[in-house]
């Protein structure tokens, strides 16, 4: 192979050299390709633990949120409530 190689001269040297360096540039994209999925993975898995975690602490947040309102309401309806019975005992 070498020898018929040489008799093409430099162009068939070169030619050998471009095949050379194709599959060495290929072996080297496969493995950029296979690390770079590899990457992307572990970024997924820890995108979905963090969502979880936003999740947990909105749930939190809206939970101390609804409480407050509803005990704002209850006081709301109690001062509502005596105050109605002060309007009518002032008027009665």
């Amino acid at each position: 192979m070498i020898s018929s190689l040489l008799d093409f001269g430099a162009l068939g040297i070169f030619s050998a050299f471009l095949v050379w360096q194709h599959l060495q540039q290929q072996k080297r994209m496969d493995n950029l390709v296979s690390s770079f999925q590899a990457q992307l993975k572990e970024i997924d898995a820890g995108a979905e633990q963090r969502i979880e975690i936003m999740r947990e602490r909105y749930d939190v947040v809206i939970e101390t949120t609804r409480e407050r309102c509803r005990e704002e309401k209850a006081v709301l309806s109690a001062q509502n409530e005596d105050l109605q019975k002060q309007l009518l005992e002032t008027r009665g």
